[in-house]
């Protein structure tokens, strides 16, 4: 899933290692071994996005709670329209919704690289099959902007819009901008908070009387994930809006810097960030209709309070 630059992290004799989802392997059930798999996965968490709700079948009771927490302010309210399996047993963890196409780890996971793993399959099946369309950024807005910040990851994505939270923003998703129907809609799933981001945020002057004390509380080293409402309060999210502009980052400065790209010629890194279902020549239909019309920009990160001003004086 190469357009979702998240990564998972495992431990390699005390050493850490990044992992990504396609470090899995890909391979067939048979029938047999597919119904031995799915009585193993006895516990379901469901959660929603925009119209859509997504079960996902855990065989370990752990794991699923996990899951359950990871995507806390996403809460189910209806039946279930995708089901995935997340299953370990002695050959190792398999991923699937349908038999014939399995993602799998020949090892057994801890629960955090089970959870990651489970997470990005579900989104990816939910976004190659469906209607939706998935970019790998975060989301902020304003009471007249939506804007998504895309990047690679570390690139500073969550940085900048917890920053922008401290300036008055609204959070609707820290890791992918979703359009449905030809609307945003929120994705409010765990955010990793990285320490170096913790820092440059509690040097700034405009993080917030609510997030302030949230950050300093933190361990200072180690990564950290916590719910957006727990970050950036019960107002995050909010109702489905029209994309007004995407700010590609595209690097660090001393003095954060914003310029104006054509949208089509910022289609080809678009592309790479983004997981629908269409392929080939509609795949690029896709792009231009969703992406052709918006406002895009070239951006160099300054400070994160530098920064979310640049942003909104190129929105002005």
């Amino acid at each position: 899933m190469g357009a979702d630059d998240e990564r998972g992290r495992r431990d390699v004799n005390g050493r850490t290692e990044s992992v990504r989802f396609e470090s899995l392997d890909e391979r067939a059930l048979t029938v047999r071994e597919a119904a031995a798999c799915a009585a193993l996965a006895r516990h379901e968490v469901r959660f929603s996005v925009g119209r859509s709700t997504i079960a996902v079948r855990f065989s370990r009771a752990s794991a699923a709670a996990a899951f359950a927490d990871r995507f806390g302010d996403m809460p189910a309210t209806r039946a279930a329209d995708l089901t995935v399996y997340a299953v370990v047993n002695d050959r190792g963890a398999f991923f699937w919704r349908t038999p014939e196409h399995v993602r799998c780890w020949p090892r057994d996971l801890d629960d955090a690289l089970l959870v990651f793993f489970a997470d990005n399959f579900a989104m990816h099946e939910y976004l190659s099959s469906g209607t939706a369309l998935g970019l790998h950024a975060a989301v902020i807005a304003s009471a007249s902007h939506l804007i998504a910040l895309t990047g690679v990851s570390t690139a500073g994505k969550t940085t900048t819009a917890l920053a922008a939270v401290g300036h008055g923003f609204t959070l609707y998703s820290d890791e992918r901008c979703i359009i449905d129907d030809g609307c945003v809609v929120s994705f409010l799933r765990a955010m990793t908070l990285r320490a170096g981001g913790r820092a440059a945020l509690l040097a700034g002057s405009a993080i917030g009387d609510r997030l302030e004390p949230v950050l300093r509380a933190l361990p200072a080293q180690d990564d950290v994930s916590l719910r957006p409402r727990t970050l950036a309060g019960a107002g995050a999210g909010g109702p489905a809006r029209r994309l007004d502009a995407i700010f590609i980052i595209e690097g660090q400065a001393a003095q954060p810097h914003v310029e104006r790209r054509e949208p089509l010629e910022a289609l080809p890194v678009i592309a790479l960030s983004t997981i629908c279902r269409e392929r080939g020549l509609e795949r690029i239909a896709r792009l231009r209709r969703e992406f052709g019309s918006i406002s895009v920009y070239g951006l160099q990160l300054g400070t994160p309070d530098d920064t979310v001003n640049a942003i909104a004086a190129a929105l002005r």
